[in-house]
């Protein structure tokens, strides 16, 4: 009786010894390490296991080996002898008991070690790794340093052998496939919404956009002009409000600066109403400028737009909080605004505006890991570098599945564009 209740214990410390492995190999470093600044010294005992593994290896396969030879002695010939007294008695033969003692005690520990020794216990540290590891980290730790000698031992020779193969210790850091992995992991297990799922591929994809693939372009912007009367003025904000307007000067295509719509209100019905007297400097980003780069530069300046120049300073176009903003979150609703895509009542394709940003129409169609390939600010942008020429309507062209047809110019402008995607399930 004493040698079973050896037996099932040994099993069972055993399986502490696997669950402590498991834990502290899959624990995520990342909870583990908001634990440590918490306080929690079991969380740095286990970070301090975590990045050390031959140390933390080496010590359980110690206490496993340990474990399966003494197993072994108390399972083998007394456990055996013991039992094959129970089966004489119960009429089987002195020839064969002894032999088939041994053969079922066999099968009866092996069966017992794989369940309560490895599988279960494995499973109950993959399942709660973090906290499994924090209550296994301190007797480990003991464990490691009263074995220290035989662990310092195993962990040299196992580097050495790591050398003689040419292996080297891989590089743990997590990569943005398997953040957005595992946010699809949480997705399908009901933890993380699809719009945060959403928000956070966006957030990844704007990392490697330029901000001129996100501004307004140049033919869309509003101008104010400094020989403007307080009437033309009145008639330009009346028809397009924005919060900033760039100001020409006397040679077109020069920005003096901007003007902002609260100082336009402020001064607009004074007897000497002059532009020229609120006209503020402008704050410029290159276009070849990161979009995140540029907003750190706007939390830092506390500007919500700016103007956006080419290598000459010739200004291509305007960016603000909002355009970031839309990039992250999808397009916002605009009421007084006319949609840039547009799905026909028939379903037979998309009305798109050859201003549109390139960007955005690929966002559209969820073909956004088309762009990294591209350099096309606009859909019409893309369709003069197919066609080689100023098209006329009812040209068509064809890119990566898309069908285009020019529907509507505006001189040398393509206004409208009717884009088909054959065989697309956005329909």
């Amino acid at each position: 009786m004493n040698e079973i209740i050896i037996i099932i214990s040994l099993i069972l410390l055993n399986g502490i010894f696997a669950m402590s492995e498991i834990a502290l190999i899959s624990a995520r470093k990342s909870s583990l390490n908001t634990d440590a600044k918490k306080g929690s010294k079991a969380a740095k005992l286990a970070l301090k296991l975590a990045n050390e593994p031959d140390r933390f290896l080496s010590t359980i396969q110690i206490g496993i080996t340990l474990i399966g030879i003494l197993t072994g002695i108390y399972s083998g010939a007394t456990l055996t002898d013991d039992f094959s007294v129970i089966l004489k008695n119960w009429g089987v033969s002195p020839l064969y008991a002894s032999l088939i003692a041994q053969g079922l005690i066999v099968v009866a520990v092996t069966y017992l070690t794989l369940i309560f020794g490895e599988l279960v216990p494995k499973r109950i540290g993959l399942s709660i790794a973090e906290k499994a590891s924090k209550v296994v980290a301190r007797p480990m730790y003991i464990l490691s340093l009263v074995a220290a000698p035989f662990v310092w031992l195993l962990s040299k020779s196992t580097s050495c052998m790591f050398n003689l193969l040419g292996i080297k210790d891989s590089d743990n850091k997590v990569t943005e496939e398997e953040i957005k992995s595992i946010v699809q992991e949480g997705k399908e297990g009901g933890e993380v919404q699809e719009v945060e799922q959403d928000i956070v591929e966006r957030v990844f994809i704007l990392g490697d956009l330029k901000v001129s693939s996100i501004m307004t372009q140049r033919n869309e912007i509003i101008w104010l002009d400094l020989d403007m009367d307080k009437k033309q003025v009145k008639k330009t904000i009346e028809q397009e409000l924005y919060e900033m307007y760039p100001v020409t000067g006397k040679k077109k295509g020069d920005v003096e600066g901007v003007i902002f719509l609260k100082d336009l209100v402020l001064h607009l019905d004074t007897p000497d109403f002059n532009l020229e007297c609120i006209v503020r400097p402008a704050f410029y980003f290159h276009e070849n400028m990161s979009v995140y780069k540029v907003l750190e530069e706007m939390k830092e300046q506390g500007i919500s737009r700016a103007l956006i120049c080419d290598e000459f300073g010739m200004c291509q176009g305007i960016i603000t909080l909002r355009d970031i903003l839309e990039a992250l979150l999808g397009t916002i609703n605009d009421t007084q605004k006319e949609p840039e895509i547009i799905q026909r009542s028939n379903n037979d394709g998309w009305l798109v505006d050859g201003q549109c940003s390139f960007y955005d129409f690929l966002s559209y169609f969820d073909k956004e890991d088309l762009y990294e390939r591209c350099n096309y600010h606009t859909v019409g942008g893309l369709l003069l570098e197919q066609l080689g020429h100023i098209p006329q309507s009812g040209e068509q062209a064809e890119w990566n599945n898309f069908r285009f047809e020019i529907v509507d110019m505006d001189g040398a402008r393509i206004d409208k564009i009717l884009v088909q995607v054959p065989n697309d399930n956005n329909a």
